[in-house]
């Protein structure tokens, strides 16, 4: 993932996952879940 954000030059890296909790995996790297990312109603 560190080499995909640097070839792709990005400042962030959001990976999402079917869980419940937003943690850091690695600098600029994020596990975001699933509900984060969905819109509310």
């Amino acid at each position: 993932m560190r080499i995909a954000a640097e070839d792709l030059g990005l400042d962030v890296l959001y990976v999402v996952y079917p869980g419940e909790h937003r943690f850091r995996l690695a600098e600029g790297i994020e596990a975001v879940p699933l509900w984060a990312m969905l819109p509310r109603a």
